[in-house]
């Protein structure tokens, strides 16, 4: 029974008392109506006015009932009334985040905001990525709620919460809720709504990944893996570590590895690299080039040809990442 439901009964329940309980003085006390009224209107209320009329032993008794009865029922209401009230401000907020969410283009949606999912938010949010949180539990909720994110309530194996998300505009969707068998069924149901997305999970088991992949994701992270080469490296090649550890943890020098398109009549187009002076004048590596036919050039010389539709994956700051793009843009 919903609180709105609740209030209802609970204001029938209190008319009911109150002409009952006015039928009472009629009968017991002979009062007037509108006396007998009066009296049980500032019994149930508790008011603390003096009685309008002499009571006998039992009219006493029915004043009795009345003020147990009648007051219980006013505490019930009251209660269901502001649990109505919190519904309602709760409501507003999902609606709220709902509209928010659906005027995002080109966002990642996010399953979960556990451990993993609360991380990988912030450090899209760092990125200055616009990011949508599903997330079903109401404590998780609360606390997505308070870092000021858009989070939608709901479980996000549900089309019909994906959709809140707004799936139809994201560019990849991120499960990382703590079931495996969850995060399978959410990739299903974005590839089923949205066949072109990007859907990257997140495996407690490494059993899961293959079942994953069969599942239509793109990418599949075992923390457990990812941990074990972690403790494997820092213990084999320590200095290695230091650089990874410069580029993850994001110290003064941050790192950024990133993709880049080849534009059509971008200055670069048609030259090596050597020739464009992507290296020299942003800064930036370029540690592979993406060609047609899904060709992959890794640590390509400087004799490689750069061609229109050609995609750059480069390192570097911040600035010489951006510069590098600059270069690739079609020319003004």
């Amino acid at each position: 029974m919903n609180p709105k439901q609740r209030i209802g009964y609970g204001l029938e329940a209190l008319a009911v008392i109150v002409v009952v309980g006015t039928i009472g003085f009629l009968v017991i006390e002979g009062a007037p109506v509108l006396d007998a009224l009066y009296m049980v209107v500032i019994t149930v209320t508790t008011v603390g006015f003096g009685e309008v009329f002499d009571l006998s032993g039992g009219g006493q008794l029915w004043t009795m009932f009345i003020l147990i009865s009648g007051f219980g029922i006013a505490i019930y209401t009251a209660i269901a009334s502001i649990e109505y009230l919190v519904d309602l401000g709760d409501h507003r907020r999902r609606r709220r985040m709902q509209n928010q969410a659906a005027k995002l283009t080109n966002h990642i949606i996010v399953c979960g905001f556990g451990r993993v999912g609360q991380r990988t938010w912030s450090e899209l949010r760092d990125r200055g990525v616009d990011v949508v949180i599903i997330e079903v539990s109401p404590d998780r909720v609360q606390v997505a709620r308070a870092a000021d994110a858009v989070v939608i309530t709901g479980d996000a194996t549900h089309n019909d919460v994906l959709e809140l998300a707004g799936i139809e505009h994201a560019q990849a969707v991120i499960a990382c809720v703590a079931d495996d068998s969850d995060n399978l069924v959410i990739a299903l149901s974005v590839k089923a709504l949205r066949p072109d997305v990007r859907v990257v999970c997140r495996a407690t088991e490494l059993e899961s990944e293959r079942k994953l992949f069969l599942a239509g994701a793109d990418a599949v992270v075992a923390p457990q893996a990812v941990g074990a080469e972690r403790l494997a490296l820092m213990a084999m090649q320590p200095e290695l570590t230091q650089v990874f550890d410069v580029v993850v943890a994001g110290s003064p020098v941050e790192f950024r590895v990133e993709e880049l398109d080849i534009a059509t009549d971008c200055d670069v187009a048609g030259k090596t690299i050597q020739e464009s002076g992507i290296r020299q004048d942003s800064g930036a590596l370029i540690l592979a080039v993406e060609g047609g036919g899904d060709q992959v050039v890794v640590n390509p010389g400087a004799d490689v040809t750069l061609s229109p539709g050609d995609r750059l994956v480069v390192v570097g700051t911040k600035d010489q990442v951006e510069r590098a793009a600059g270069m690739v843009r079609p020319a003004s």
